[in-house]
This record gives C-alpha cells, structure tokens and sequence, in this order.
C-alpha cells in the first residue's frame, strides 16, 4: 500500500473560550483632559473617591497617552485639545464605578481646575475589558480602541512562544497524518462500516515520529461484524477516536506481555478492520508504561464531538490535530466561524483548554487546506457527531 500524497496546508491554533470572551467583552471608561504634571494628582483623588477600583482591572491599558498617539476616532471626537500645557489623555476608571457628575465634581476641585473658568474635559471611551493574549491582537486594539500595554504573555490560554514552538514542530508534517487519516476513512467507509472518518494516533517523543495507531469509524459495524442500516447514530462507542485509544490500550497490553484480546469488546470494535488499521496495529513501537496516550499527538478528518473530545483530554494526548470543522457538533472550538452555512451555530465548548473546569488541558489546531475553504471538506453532514 503506498503513502497517500500529504494534504498541504497550515496550521492555526485554536482559541480558548476565555481567549474568545477576551476579543469580545468591552466596557465604557472615563478619560479626562489634563496636563501631565497634574496627572497623579487627578489619579490619586479620584482613586480616595472609588475604593473599590483596583487598577488592575485596567493593567492592560495605558494610563496617560499624548494627543498624536490615540487612535483616529478618538482625536477626532477629541479635538481641539484644550489650551493646557503639555496636554495628555488621563484614563480613569469604568465609567460603572461613578456617575459622571460626581467625577466631573471631584476633578473641579484639583489644579488646575480649581478655581479656574475653564471645566475639565472628561469623555466617555469604549476600551477592551480584557487583556490582549497576542502582540497581534495588542496591536489592533490599540487601533480600534485606546493603546495598549502588551506583557508578551497569554492570561487566557497556552503562552504564544509554547503555541509557536509546537506549531513549528508539527505543521510540516501534519499533513502527512491527515492524509492517511483520510485513507483510514475512506478504507472504513468502502466497507460501510462506518462514516468516511479517520484517526491517526503519533508518538514524537523518540528520534523521529512512530505511527502508533489507525483508525477509522465503525459506527454502522453490528456485534457480529456486518454492516448495519445507516439510521439514527450507529454505534457511538465505535467512533474513530474511541477505536484508536482502545487500540492503544492493548499494544501496551502487548509490549507488557499480556495477551490483548483480554480487552476485547464487540461494542468498541477495538481490533484493526482495514489493511491501514492493521499495518500500524501490528507494530510493537509503543512501551507498556505509561498513562494512555500520555505524549501522544492524535490528526482527525474532522473535529471531534463533545463524546470524542473528552476522550481524548481523559486519555492525556499532548496534541490535537483536525481538519474538518463541525459547527454543530464539534466539542474543541470555543468560537463560531462567520462564514460557514451557520454562522450562528457553534457549541463553543472549547474542551481542549479548560484547567479551572477539568483536570486536563492540550494544545489544539484546526488544519486549512489550501483551495478549501476553513470548514469545508469532506461531505460530512454537518449534524454528525464524529
């Protein structure tokens, strides 16, 4: 059997839920006209005015920017500046914390104000509630926005240099996996033994990558080893994700010298069925130690279900590869993607990264192929719980 030509594409991480809730949520702030040597003196007598503000609500954003800095849209609905020495736009606090009058009276009292015929100027601004999780993203919010202070990090998910590191690592050969991926589906679903689905399981933890387990979906297998009729969901515990773990579990078996028939299950349909399952079954290129699929990477035709998904954080992968969206059924995305059919759809589960939720987390792409569009691929009704 000869290697199916890699799928050529890249690779693009996927966001957490708290990543997406980041790009989304926004709030209303004060700024105020000052010049900058009265600035702290503002600060701080505003600050004696709302104790319950914490300036780190605000850490991500610039405290005290010159005119010619702000963004378009806000030197215009600035301009003119007043006619103050050394002016500079002074970040307050969200607009929640005080009513405008009461601020506005607050700031009339100090210098240099005070006393004065001219009142300060205080603007209401739409900022970012969140801090940006990319240099990227810092960049274009301070062009939307007001500007940003980047601390080269990631509060909301894996920290960008680990996200690069391992995108490196593994796109160039990506798709490669993908492809016999597709073979495994395809192989399955000649047989109509199951949905044209694919799983790839890989270990990159030794000199080079070892291919430890191929599996494809046998939903619609029946306990005596026929093809069922394709109606309601099939066999859930034959999907392609399950298959390939349970797989795993008994080439460990194997190597530690049990007999692997010992997990024999007719439900999971665990035993290779294809001449692509069993080429890389057969192999002994895995140890008996070790937890699953600790430090194993794992390349899917098609995002998995919310089922699938929490296998694969239950069985301690390191890596997640898919590429095929599912927007109704998929568990590993956190946001929805505008142009499918769709747009509105979308779990948004994002099942991949959740460390204050689950006792698990991993790095998680969704493959673009080149010539396809994102979500788009192999006729897969996009109701299938893959």
């Amino acid at each position: 059997m000869s290697a199916p030509a890699p799928l050529v594409g890249s690779l693009v991480p996927l966001r957490t839920k708290d990543e997406v809730r980041a790009s989304l949520e926004t709030h209303s702030v004060y700024v105020v006209e000052v010049p900058a040597k009265f600035a702290n003196v503002v600060k701080d007598v505003v600050q004696a005015a709302i104790p319950d503000f914490k300036t780190s609500e605000i850490s991500h954003l610039r405290r005290v920017v010159q005119f010619k800095y702000l963004p378009p849209h806000l030197q215009k609905q600035f301009y003119p500046p007043a006619r103050l020495p050394r002016v500079r736009y002074f970040l307050l606090c969200p607009t929640r914390y005080i009513q405008h009058a009461d601020l506005f009276s607050i700031i009339r009292q100090c210098p240099p104000f005070d006393g004065k015929t001219v009142p300060p100027r205080i603007f209401y601004v739409m900022v970012p509630s969140l801090a940006p999780i990319s240099a990227e993203q810092a960049a274009q919010w301070s062009d939307d926005y007001w500007p940003i202070s980047y601390k080269n990090t990631n509060p909301y998910g894996p920290h960008p240099s680990l996200v690069q590191r391992n995108t490196d690592e593994i796109e160039g050969e990506a798709g490669t996996w993908l492809a016999l991926a597709n073979t495994a589906g395809k192989q399955i679903s000649a047989q109509c033994l199951g949905e044209q689905i694919g799983v790839v399981v890989v270990d990159r933890t030794k000199n080079g990558p070892e291919i430890i387990a191929v599996a494809g979906d046998c939903r619609w297998r029946s306990p005596t080893g026929t093809s069922e009729l394709h109606t309601g969901t099939g066999n859930v515990m034959a999907h392609a994700v399950h298959r390939a773990i349970a797989m795993v579990a008994k080439k460990r078996l194997r190597v530690g010298g049990t007999d692997p028939a010992y997990l024999d299950r007719s439900l999971f349909c665990d035993s290779p069925l294809t001449e692509v399952e069993k080429k890389y079954y057969e192999k002994d290129n895995i140890t008996s130690s070790g937890y699953l699929c600790v430090d194993l990477d794992i390349y899917l035709t098609n995002e998995p279900c919310v089922m699938c998904s929490m296998a694969i954080l239950h069985s301690r992968f390191r890596r997640c590869v898919f590429a095929k969206r599912m927007p109704r059924t998929g568990g590993m995305t956190s946001d929805g993607v505008g142009d499918l059919p769709f747009p509105e759809s979308g779990l948004k589960h994002g099942l991949f990264w959740r460390p204050s939720e689950l006792n698990w987390k991993f790095l998680a792409w969704e493959f673009n192929e080149e010539g396809k569009d994102a979500g788009t691929g192999a006729s897969i009704n996009e109701t299938l719980h893959v």
